[in-house]
């Protein structure tokens, strides 16, 4: 029984992971601070995550299992029994020192992390894989939960038991110990050597600068391409011939499943319309045109700029509450498209996808995930005694490419007006 890591690397933005490890029967404890990637290696390792480069095989392993490090993404029944058996378990199987009966009635959704986690355990160890992989076990768990852990843990020596954590208290006994530091995998009692910058540009990705410097300017600027694009064909045509040339290089689209609900939103009514009254062509060309204009701005789109344009015009006070809750509106659209790629991950750890079954308690594990972050953003708000308004001066960088893109965004709408 065997996994190996074979020159494994892996790149996003300006994170980099590059591993070689050799894992054998016996317990693993990788411990390394947050953001050093233990995460992506535990992803990797399960097979959930493919590496840029490199080989990664398993030989003598006949099942394997990995818990994700939030238990919320795991779930899909309606109540714990439910849940229990989404993992391939027989509830008879549950460890009830772990997991008391009395929960098996309750609804997933409303039990704490705490309860999910220990929910989520039980159904793994009661599987027995030849591989498990644990991220981050010990967190939101009490002293004496992670101490049982810790034995349920030891007590598996005929399998590879790989624990990513963090926790520095309350372990396991190891076979094996391993440091996790800036992407790169090291013995415990070696210190790990910090790779040299390599100049790559590539790896800045993420932090190439927008389209636009200045959003008041992208926001007129979709104000008149878009109006331009709803009004005539030939409006939406020069429409996308400006964000083609205003993206030139630097084409960002969103998830390619959103693409495909929203796109199929346009062209279903544009085939039926065509088909029975005419025009379908027109309205999908359109639509498609507005469509695509939403991708850029949302990509395009920097933290802080709904701040900048709600202050800049109302007032410190309405205008800095009004722009407060735009930029939670938006970070709230940016974490749920990063939180229905979990749920899409943690589906597939139980063989499942996101369909006709599971479409309703993924979006209910969404809504509440949401929920669950606005109340916390609010009372940390009320703790540091936010009661309405604030002192911001917003920031608009000055740059000659915006002006001009502005003016050329004029046109899509004049032809438009022009052709009525």
């Amino acid at each position: 029984m065997k996994v190996v890591l074979e020159e494994i690397s892996f790149q996003q933005g300006i994170f980099a992971l590059s591993v070689n490890q050799e894992f054998v029967p016996g317990i693993y404890l990788i411990t390394g601070p947050i953001g050093s990637g233990k995460s992506t290696l535990s992803l990797i390792l399960s097979g959930h995550l493919q590496p840029d480069s490199g080989r990664l095989y398993k030989t003598g392993i006949t099942s394997e299992a990995i818990f994700l490090q939030f238990p919320e993404y795991h779930i899909t029944g309606s109540t714990v029994l439910e849940e229990i058996r989404s993992w391939g378990v027989d509830p008879d199987m549950i460890d009830r020192s772990v997991l008391p009966e009395t929960l098996f009635i309750r609804d997933p959704l409303r039990l704490s992390r705490g309860e999910l986690k220990r929910l989520g355990l039980a159904c793994i160890f009661a599987k027995e894989p030849d591989l498990l992989i644990l991220d981050e076990p010990f967190s939101s768990l009490d002293t004496e939960m992670k101490q049982r852990l810790c034995t349920m843990i030891e007590k598996r020596r005929s399998g590879i038991t790989i624990i990513f954590t963090h926790e520095r208290e309350i372990l396991p006994e190891s076979g094996f110990y391993l440091s996790m530091r800036n992407g790169s995998l090291h013995p415990a009692d070696t210190a790990p050597k910090i790779p040299a910058a390599s100049g790559d540009k590539s790896s800045y990705d993420e932090d190439k600068p927008p389209v636009f410097g200045d959003g008041r300017l992208r926001l007129l600027s979709v104000i008149l391409l878009s109006l331009g694009a709803f009004l005539s064909v030939g409006g939406a045509i020069l429409a996308l011939m400006w964000w083609v040339v205003a993206s030139w290089r630097r084409w960002e689209i969103p998830d390619r499943h959103l693409i495909f609900v929203l796109g199929m939103l346009i062209l279903l009514p544009a085939l039926v319309t065509e088909f029975f009254t005419g025009g379908g062509l027109s309205y999908g060309i359109r639509m498609g045109a507005i469509l695509f204009i939403s991708f850029w701005v949302y990509t395009d789109y920097r933290g802080g700029e709904m701040l900048d344009l709600f202050v800049w015009a109302g007032s410190e006070g309405k205008g800095f509450d009004i722009g407060l809750a735009a930029e939670m509106a938006m970070q709230g659209i940016y974490l749920a498209g990063s939180d229905l790629q979990q749920i899409r991950r943690a589906y597939s750890i139980k063989g499942l996808k996101i369909g006709v079954k599971t479409f309703i308690p993924a979006a209910i594990s969404l809504l509440l995930m949401h929920i669950r972050r606005s109340d916390e953003t609010a009372l940390l708000l009320a703790l540091r005694g936010f009661s309405g308004g604030g002192t911001y001066v917003p920031c608009f960088p000055g740059r000659k490419r915006d002006f001009l893109l502005a003016v050329i965004a004029l046109p899509p709408l004049f032809y438009s007006l022009l052709s009525f």
